[in-house]
């Protein structure tokens, strides 16, 4: 691909149809919008202009070195993210950007739970996310998405069950183009391992929700077999560390679990020390599918394209090389396999 100029690459990228699988609400916002929202309601950060009040939602490479840095840039999204008008506002323009970015099926995550502090339940919090989404694309009919509910680990095993239960009515088959199609645990991982959230997984097979998980961001590979033995997802977040054990290599390419690759976070989280060292190479040459997505498009400033256009620099990636990273995006879509796929 990178015989072609940058503007013929991304006109390639947009016409392929991209998926995004694993995008956050809370670190997707777009900055202006909670901006606006800040000027409305009140200000989270009292006597900040905009460029100063933008540093807290993006991650800052001189003052920012690890994952629970990063996870701080989701504080003050929540400020505003508490009521419905907003929720659905901002689900509509995060289909928008994604629309833009050329992305025809996404996949929006988020815990409902920490969008519940002033007296919405679960249940509106994703109707207005819902509503959001359909909202755009009566506009747009060839974009096709689902919501992936995240437990949070420091919630626990016991609340993650909960939390499933209270979502039984947002599964998919309830609805006729937004539906709740997966499920996944995230946040800092090294004092919550995947085990405790065995019986949750369990539920969540049982309901019919699809399966994903992020592990092996910041703990080294015996978590991700862990994962794999505890939970059965059919896709694992980051994953990163597995590069550095060979039979679990074999074992994602024997069971085809799609590893959902997020070059921009995981530089910003130290999960990689720099992109060359990224392991999406060894990945493919192991068998094992992946896919590019975008994680945070705020808190990491990027877009799917350009995350996209880092891995054709870094890693020297044809175009057919590109086009095999799209199709298994698009192969392994829980949307696709609810059959929620409009494009």
């Amino acid at each position: 691909m990178r015989r072609y100029s940058i503007e013929d690459q991304i006109e390639i990228l947009k016409s392929l149809k991209m998926a995004d699988l694993h995008r956050h609400f809370d670190g997707s916002v777009r900055p202006e919008t909670l901006w606006n929202l800040s000027q409305k309601y009140y200000s989270a950060i009292p006597g900040l202009n905009y460029e100063e009040f933008r540093r807290y939602l993006c991650y800052d490479a001189e003052g920012n070195g690890s994952l629970i840095d990063y996870l701080d840039k989701f504080d003050v999204p929540l400020q505003y993210t508490q009521f419905y008008d907003n929720l659905l506002q901002i689900a509509f323009e995060i289909a928008e950007d994604a629309y833009t970015d050329g992305i025809r099926t996404l996949e929006l995550r988020i815990n409902p739970i920490i969008h519940t502090r002033a007296g919405l339940t679960i249940r509106q919090v994703l109707h207005s996310v819902r509503k959001g989404i359909m909202k755009f694309q009566k506009e747009h009919p060839d974009f096709a998405a689902g919501i992936v509910v995240i437990a949070l680990r420091s919630h626990g095993g016991n609340m993650a069950r909960i939390l499933l239960r209270q979502i039984a009515g947002e599964h998919h088959q309830y609805h006729e183009r937004v539906g709740v199609v997966g499920f996944d645990i995230a946040g800092a991982e090294r004092p919550y391992p995947p085990i405790l959230f065995s019986g949750a997984y369990r539920l969540a097979a049982q309901m019919g929700f699809f399966k994903t998980c992020h592990v092996g961001e910041d703990e080294g590979p015996e978590k991700i077999w862990e994962a794999l033995d505890c939970l059965g997802p059919q896709r694992l977040g980051h994953a990163v560390s597995a590069v550095k054990d060979a039979p679990l290599l074999r074992r994602l390419a024997r069971d085809k679990v799609l590893i959902e690759i997020c070059l921009s976070s995981n530089l910003q989280t130290r999960a990689v020390h720099s992109l060359a060292e990224h392991p999406l190479p060894k990945f493919l040459e192991a068998g094992i599918p992946c896919s590019l997505c975008t994680d945070n498009t705020t808190v990491s400033s990027t877009t799917l394209v350009k995350e996209y256009l880092l891995a054709i620099e870094t890693f020297d990636l044809s175009e057919s090389d590109v086009r095999k990273l799209v199709a298994m995006g698009q192969d392994w879509s829980f949307v696709r396999r609810t059959g929620l796929d409009y494009s």
